[in-house]
Protein backbone atom coordinates (compact mmCIF):
# COMPACT_ATOMS: atom_id res chain seq x y z
CA UNK A 1 0.00 0.00 0.00
CA UNK A 2 2.81 2.19 0.79
CA UNK A 3 4.64 1.81 -2.56
CA UNK A 4 1.19 2.56 -4.38
CA UNK A 5 0.98 5.41 -2.38
CA UNK A 6 3.90 7.11 -3.45
CA UNK A 7 4.06 5.86 -6.93
CA UNK A 8 0.37 7.66 -7.50
CA UNK A 9 1.61 10.69 -5.40
CA UNK A 10 4.30 11.19 -8.55
CA UNK A 11 1.68 10.49 -10.82
CA UNK A 12 -0.53 13.15 -9.87
CA UNK A 13 -0.53 16.82 -12.23
CA UNK A 14 -0.70 19.25 -10.16
CA UNK A 15 -1.89 21.25 -13.66
CA UNK A 16 -4.53 18.98 -14.17
CA UNK A 17 -7.13 21.00 -11.70
CA UNK A 18 -7.91 23.53 -15.05
CA UNK A 19 -9.39 20.25 -16.41
CA UNK A 20 -12.21 19.78 -13.89
CA UNK A 21 -14.44 17.22 -15.30
CA UNK A 22 -18.00 16.19 -13.59
CA UNK A 23 -15.80 13.15 -12.46
CA UNK A 24 -13.68 15.65 -10.22
CA UNK A 25 -14.11 16.97 -6.72
CA UNK A 26 -15.00 20.48 -5.74
CA UNK A 27 -11.93 20.70 -3.62
CA UNK A 28 -9.12 18.49 -2.84
CA UNK A 29 -10.03 16.15 0.41
CA UNK A 30 -7.95 16.55 3.16
CA UNK A 31 -6.75 13.26 3.73
CA UNK A 32 -2.93 12.51 2.03
CA UNK A 33 -3.18 9.52 -0.70
CA UNK A 34 -1.10 7.56 1.85
CA UNK A 35 -3.45 7.82 4.26
CA UNK A 36 -6.47 7.07 1.80
CA UNK A 37 -5.11 4.12 1.05
CA UNK A 38 -4.25 2.93 4.07
CA UNK A 39 -7.88 3.65 5.34
CA UNK A 40 -9.06 1.27 2.01
CA UNK A 41 -6.69 -1.34 3.01
CA UNK A 42 -7.54 -1.58 6.42
CA UNK A 43 -11.34 -1.23 5.67
CA UNK A 44 -11.87 -2.95 3.00
CA UNK A 45 -11.92 -6.61 3.05
CA UNK A 46 -9.71 -7.30 -0.19
CA UNK A 47 -6.98 -8.68 -1.00
CA UNK A 48 -3.67 -7.36 -1.53
CA UNK A 49 -4.23 -8.02 -5.25
CA UNK A 50 -6.35 -6.11 -5.61
CA UNK A 51 -4.22 -2.86 -4.95
CA UNK A 52 -2.14 -4.10 -7.63
CA UNK A 53 -5.04 -4.42 -10.32
CA UNK A 54 -6.00 -1.12 -9.61
CA UNK A 55 -2.75 0.30 -10.44
CA UNK A 56 -3.82 -1.24 -14.09
CA UNK A 57 -6.54 -0.35 -14.33
CA UNK A 58 -5.79 3.13 -13.70
CA UNK A 59 -3.05 3.42 -15.44
CA UNK A 60 -5.16 1.74 -18.53
CA UNK A 61 -7.75 4.32 -17.72
CA UNK A 62 -5.51 6.88 -19.30
CA UNK A 63 -6.87 9.67 -17.52
CA UNK A 64 -4.59 12.81 -16.21
CA UNK A 65 -4.47 12.35 -12.20
CA UNK A 66 -4.94 15.39 -10.34
CA UNK A 67 -5.70 16.02 -6.77
CA UNK A 68 -9.79 16.79 -7.24
CA UNK A 69 -9.89 13.22 -8.86
CA UNK A 70 -7.44 11.06 -7.50
CA UNK A 71 -9.23 10.23 -4.13
CA UNK A 72 -12.52 8.92 -6.55
CA UNK A 73 -10.45 6.82 -9.22
CA UNK A 74 -8.31 4.91 -6.55
CA UNK A 75 -11.64 3.61 -4.73
CA UNK A 76 -13.38 3.07 -8.08
CA UNK A 77 -10.91 1.22 -8.49
CA UNK A 78 -10.11 -0.75 -5.59
CA UNK A 79 -13.66 -1.60 -5.51
CA UNK A 80 -13.69 -2.98 -9.17
CA UNK A 81 -10.45 -4.89 -8.89
CA UNK A 82 -12.22 -6.25 -5.70
CA UNK A 83 -15.25 -7.22 -7.40
CA UNK A 84 -13.00 -9.61 -9.92
CA UNK A 85 -10.63 -11.15 -7.95
CA UNK A 86 -12.49 -11.71 -4.54
CA UNK A 87 -15.53 -12.25 -5.49
CA UNK A 88 -16.63 -16.21 -5.98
Amino acid sequence: VIVMATVVSKLIDEDARDNVTKFCALTPPAISVRSYLERIGQYADCSPGCFVLSMVYIDRLGMRLSPLNVHRLLITAVCVASKFLDDS
